[in-house]
């Protein structure tokens, strides 16, 4: 089966640069798109936030704008490497895995990259990782890098 779209999860961490590093050669070997996807999740809404909408805006454009400058980085590699890139960034309140996994279905995306472990940090003993989730959840093959 010919992969067209890869897509790799990127949160910043050294993991999911590794990750980041093998999607691109991956996409570069087998001519195929890149997506490079940043999920962010500001701070769980609170009666202050709710209270202060215009404040709450302000983060999240923080976030996103701090997110966007994360991923140039792997896309001014992909594209150094004539691989065809895209780049997204999307604040969510909800799980990550879920967002990684609908964004796949609903992108027809072929294979899904993510690194071993990512900057969950301790919610990961709690919670499981990202990258177990996405493995257990997603339709289409997943690569976790180590």
């Amino acid at each position: 089966m010919p992969i067209s779209k890869v897509l790799v999860a990127f949160d910043g961490s050294k993991p999911s640069l590794d990750a980041s590093n093998y999607a691109i050669d991956f996409a570069k070997k087998n001519e195929a798109e890149l997506i490079v996807l940043r999920i962010v999740s500001p701070v769980p809404y609170s009666q202050f936030e709710y209270a202060n909408v215009g404040r709450l805006r302000e983060i999240e454009k923080a976030e996103k704008d701090k997110a966007e400058l994360d991923i140039d980085k792997v896309k001014q590699k992909a594209t150094e490497n004539k691989v065809k890139v895209k780049t997204d960034v999307l604040i969510k309140y909800t799980s990550v895995v879920k967002e990684i996994v609908e964004y796949a279905e609903s992108n027809k995306i072929d294979l899904i990259v993510v690194g071993s472990r990512g900057m969950t940090g301790f919610k990961k003993l709690l919670l499981g990782s990202v990258a177990n989730g996405v493995v257990t959840y997603s339709r289409c093959p997943v690569l976790v890098v180590k």
